[in-house]
């Protein structure tokens, strides 16, 4: 996708997992950007990153709307291992609206990439949070057995968000 977005390229919504895929849970984005990716859905496309960085933002502000995928720590994820929320512009004047420290180095958070994209390309697609209780970091490309237990559930919630129009 071009950075000035078609009509067509922005009907194509973007789903980025990351994390790294060496330890563990961590990896879990990359593991569920890896399925999405094999559903070869016309309406989405699929990034997986070991980070956030700024060379996403064209991407970004071209795409109808965007799912970050990524793992959390398990007390932060629910009561069902996971959450898919959206992701809200921070208000004027908010904590940490005006703070661009983190804009052009090589790790971004999804709030600070979406801001990026509006600032550079005049657009911030709506956006989205899939955050999936990490239980284990060790060193594996095997998800723990805790992770991998949500994960087919997690994936319906991904199609059912890609269905969503």
């Amino acid at each position: 996708m071009s950075p000035v977005a078609t009509s067509r390229e922005r009907s194509c919504d973007l789903l980025i997992g990351w994390g790294n895929g060496l330890r563990q849970d961590d990896g879990v984005g990359g593991a569920i950007a890896a399925a999405a990716g094999s559903w070869e859905l016309a309406s989405l496309a699929v990034i997986e990153r070991t980070q956030l960085t700024p060379e996403l933002a064209p991407q970004l502000a071209a795409a109808r709307r965007v799912l970050f995928v990524d793992a959390e720590p398990p007390a932060a994820a629910g009561p069902g291992g996971w959450r898919l929320e959206p992701l809200l512009p921070l208000a004027a004047g908010g904590p940490d609206a005006g703070d661009s420290s983190g804009l052009f180095s090589h790790h971004v958070s999804a709030d600070q990439l979406l801001r990026l994209a509006a600032a550079l390309y005049g657009r911030r697609p709506p956006a989205w949070q899939l955050l999936v209780a990490a239980h284990g970091f060790g060193f594996s490309t095997q998800l723990s057995p805790a992770t991998e237990a949500v994960l087919e559930e997690v994936l319906a919630a991904v199609r059912r968000w890609c269905g969503d129009a």
